[in-house]
């Protein structure tokens, strides 16, 4: 036994069994001490909508008990998968059944917080260290109730259970495959989950990693926990490990009950195991018909998993007798899904659904999101050395026109193309980044550790710093090389039309980036700048645009861009131009901003476009985000 280190508010004793797993992991104030019987009775699905419906389970009951590993096999395309989500409360729509837990009706809110959710993919931020990941994912699961000793000691102790103690300074692109899925579970346990699913977890494994990853699996399960998984063609040692097995054929339920079980119940249906065969495998191939029409009578037997079967035993019914309460949620389920607050009341219910404040998750994610960043290549050398690169090069090309009065056509191209290379560096980099990191935001918002105005606001803060960076690295040589007006305050007019773009292009890329895949997003994201591109007063002057079209030009955010960018350099009492031919037309600039029709423009209210187009596209892209994150489900 070990010894009892103490516990607060919602830390449980600390507990570590040599090559176990010891049930005293840090735990919240409702599930402390207790097991959770998880039933399911009746439960039926349908996947698509209109014409497109396609039934995926039949009234399947079954019950996992705590305590257990429990194994959800079946051939693929038999329904293994929907039955876990529907039990981990992924899937709401096209369902109807009933989930209880420890025979009362389960209760969506404090359900989420009770079990933990880990994907069969191992999505993680690869620029973080296993010890930095723990760190965070800590902050935001136990809070500020935690001291950072106690929050550190139980790291430690997941970590050294896990076998990842010398690998904690590693970075998560470095990690094996095995220890990036004991990383992956070793995330979720922080918080000490009653009830844990996962999906496949040996899936990319070596026969090695899958034993490993499953013993785990069981000594988890041995501390009093749930644990479900699903498991495709797992090898005869790999059943071994596991206390319960379900197995689902065609959306039904064939067998429940014991592994060492399975096999004799085959044989009262006449169905013989060959020697030495896996019966794991035998069983598949049964449920996919190679043994004939068998299915109807297995399903009988075992009464579509109402009944567990048990060698020498009689079959013990496998979910309770029901209340007459059969609603499967909660009324106010959906209003609980909303992030944010506003009344107390809300921030209640803010404060059960997620480990730490709002504040608090801001924080945590801001400097997890600042470290990514900068360790990302793509988002800081590569960046960098582009912007410098260009900059130098438009330099060259238009070299000292910027007090030529014969070159003012070619200093607005130059202003032009300025604002569209720092729109594209901004959008391209941001959605092909984001995409990939919104499945690690699908994982983590889904297993509660944080609401997704905190994720969005962090990320928005985190970028703010490098889209003011690289603007001003490019502006400032080809400002001088260029050789525009030699005024501090045109300097900064211009500069801050350049970051107002930057920032603009980066809400695009987040947009795009939240709302569609990675190759949707990158045809979709640069073709939509090109009606704003169209009417920004550099192709086609405002007044000539069709009136039925005309209302595109004030919804452009590079119409303000370029009308404020024109305004810093000749706008105000700008000397004249030097003129090094015989005339010279736009000798003074006021005359060129009338070629334009920017006499009567304010470069304030330019300045007042950007900010408000750069609000309007983050608000869109959240909204966007929060769609994408509720049709998941």
């Amino acid at each position: 036994m070990n010894i009892q280190k103490g516990r607060k508010k919602k830390i449980a004793i600390m507990q570590h069994v040599t090559n176990g797993w010891n049930p005293g992991m840090t735990s919240r104030k409702y599930n402390e001490g207790l097991s959770f019987d998880l039933t399911f009775r009746d439960l039926s699905y349908v996947a698509g909508k209109g014409n497109e419906v396609k039934p995926i389970l039949h009234d399947v009951s079954g019950a996992f008990k705590s305590g257990k590993l429990t194994a959800i096999l079946g051939p693929s395309g038999a329904g293994k998968t929907s039955l876990m989500n529907i039990l981990a409360g992924l899937k709401k729509s096209g369902m109807t059944g009933r989930v209880d837990v420890n025979g009362a009706k389960r209760k969506f809110k404090q359900f989420r917080k009770q079990s933990a959710y880990v994907t069969q993919d191992d999505h993680l931020l690869l620029n973080l260290t296993i010890d930095e990941y723990m760190t965070a994912a800590a902050h935001l699961k136990l809070g500020n109730n935690i001291s950072d000793k106690e929050k550190k000691s139980t790291i430690e102790l997941i970590l050294k259970t896990l076998g990842l103690s010398n690998s904690k300074q590693t970075r998560v692109s470095c990690l094996s495959g095995g220890e990036c899925k004991r990383l992956s579970i070793g995330l979720e346990l922080i918080d000490n989950p009653a009830i844990l699913f996962l999906d496949e977890p040996t899936s990319g494994l070596d026969s090695s990693s899958s034993m490993q990853c499953i013993a785990l699996l069981r000594d988890i399960a041995r501390s009093g926990r749930t644990v479900v998984t699903t498991i495709h063609q797992p090898s005869t040692r790999l059943l071994d490990q596991f206390d319960h097995l379900y197995i689902v054929a065609g959306g039904r339920c064939m067998y429940q009950g014991p592994v060492d079980s399975l096999i004799p119940y085959l044989q009262t249906m006449n169905l013989h195991c060959p020697s030495y065969h896996n019966p794991a495998d035998f069983a598949i191939d049964v449920a996919s018909g190679e043994y004939g029409d068998v299915l109807p009578r297995l399903i009988d037997g075992i009464e579509n998993g109402r009944r567990i079967y048990q060698e020498n035993s009689v079959t013990s019914p496998a979910t309770p007798s029901l209340s007459h309460d059969t609603g499967f949620y909660e009324d106010d389920e959906m209003d609980l899904m909303l992030d944010g607050f506003s009344t107390k009341k809300e921030r209640k219910k803010y404060e059960h659904l997620y480990g730490a404040p709002f504040h608090t998750q801001v924080a945590v994610l801001l400097g997890r999101t600042w470290r990514t960043i900068w360790r990302e290549k793509i988002l800081t050398t590569m960046r960098l050395t582009l912007h410098v690169c260009i900059s130098i090069l438009m330099g060259l090309l238009y070299w000292q026109i910027g007090d030529d009065a014969h070159a003012v056509y070619n200093n607005a191209g130059m202003l032009f193309f300025s604002l569209i290379f720092i729109l594209y560096a901004a959008m391209m980099p941001t959605f092909l980044t984001f995409t990939l990191e919104r499945k690690v935001l699908i994982r983590e918002h889904l297993n509660q550790w944080y609401s997704l105005k905190a994720y969005y606001l962090a990320k928005t803060l985190a970028d703010i710093p490098f889209q003011i960076v690289y603007p001003t690295i490019y502006v400032i040589p080809l400002y001088f090389m260029s050789n525009q007006p030699m005024c501090v305050d045109r300097f900064f007019m211009l500069l801050t039309i350049i970051i107002c773009m930057a920032l603009v292009g980066q809400g695009i890329g987040l947009f795009f980036g939240a709302a569609f895949d990675i190759p949707i997003a990158s045809y979709f994201a640069p073709i939509s700048c090109i009606p704003f591109l169209l009417v920004s007063g550099f192709m086609i002057q405002v007044n000539a645009i069709p009136p039925y079209l005309s209302w595109i030009a004030y919804a452009s955010f590079l119409h303000y861009s370029f009308e404020g960018s024109m305004l810093s350099l000749y706008g105000g009492d700008h000397p004249p131009l030097s003129c090094f031919e015989d005339y010279c037309h736009f000798r003074y600039p006021i005359k060129f901003l009338q070629q334009f029709q920017l006499t009567d423009s304010s470069y304030y209210l330019s300045v007042i476009g950007m900010v408000v187009s750069f609000i309007v596209i983050r608000v869109a892209g959240y909204f966007a985000l929060r769609f994408k994150l509720r049709h998941i489900r």
